[in-house]
């Protein structure tokens, strides 16, 4: 039953990220510059609330907090090179140094942080169901953004949209595979998860603190900034509500 919700929730946070966003664009522009900052806001409330209040202290209840911080502290470092080689990235304009790399360094990186949102997804519904809920939401908050600023970039550099939609599908089906091999061999080797649970930590603290947040200061306006901090607290009060059920 559990792997039917790994598998479930997978494909909601990869496939379901790349429709919705190619969904969100068929939306008129101005309503586009609109959301999209909403959205970025929420996800960063989700990551945060997630990874401090959901992951980290499932890391803790089996590692002394030395070893928790210092795998946390290994994962930042681990992404930041990542996202140096042009592997990872995350970014929500199309007009970012990120987004001047070709389409396919994009689709190859697009497909490697999916694989990682797999195993993130796997590892949280092994912990519970709740904890697998609130990661995923997590997971789609921030992809969606990210699938719209991808797909129109692909668009941009002269692909179809049939062209652009297949890539950015063929890119996402990574997160599925890789969440069935990770229930399989988390589910055998379970004194890896608090790892696996700092690691994916330190991912959604990167993603919102060195991606989503400088993107947020970006905007200068007392309306904007009222509205991103009402869908932090809105993206942080769903996954504390969520954790509840997992205490």
């Amino acid at each position: 039953m559990l792997l039917v919700w790994i598998i479930v929730f997978s494909s909601l946070g990869s496939v379901g990220a790349v429709i919705t966003a190619t969904v969100f664009l068929l939306i008129r522009e101005p309503i586009q510059k609109f959301l999209i900052p909403c959205l970025i806001s929420f996800a960063s409330g989700t990551l945060l609330t997630a990874a401090l209040l959901g992951l980290i202290p499932h890391a803790l209840n089996h590692l002394d907090p030395r070893t928790t911080l210092s795998t946390v502290l290994i994962g930042i470092f681990l992404f930041f090179l990542l996202e140096k080689t042009v592997i990872w990235r995350h970014c929500h304009d199309m007009e970012c140094e990120a987004h001047r790399t070709v389409g396919p360094m994009i689709i190859i990186g697009d497909a490697f942080h999916n694989a990682t949102d797999g195993l993130v997804i796997a590892g949280s519904f092994l912990i519970s169901i709740p904890i697998g809920i609130a990661a995923t939401i997590s997971v789609i908050a921030h992809e969606i953004p990210q699938e719209v600023g991808d797909f129109a970039l692909l668009l941009h550099s002269g692909y179809s949209k049939r062209k652009a939609l297949i890539l950015n599908l063929l890119s996402s089906i990574t997160t599925l595979p890789v969440a069935i091999l990770a229930y399989f061999a988390l589910d055998t080797m379970r004194t890896a998860i608090p790892y696996v649970m700092a690691i994916s930590a330190a991912s959604f603290l990167y993603i919102a603190l060195t991606d989503i947040y400088p993107e947020l200061h970006s905007k200068v306006g007392l309306k904007d900034e009222i509205r991103e901090f009402i869908m932090m607290i809105l993206g942080a009060g769903i996954i504390i509500i969520l954790l509840q059920f997992h205490y």
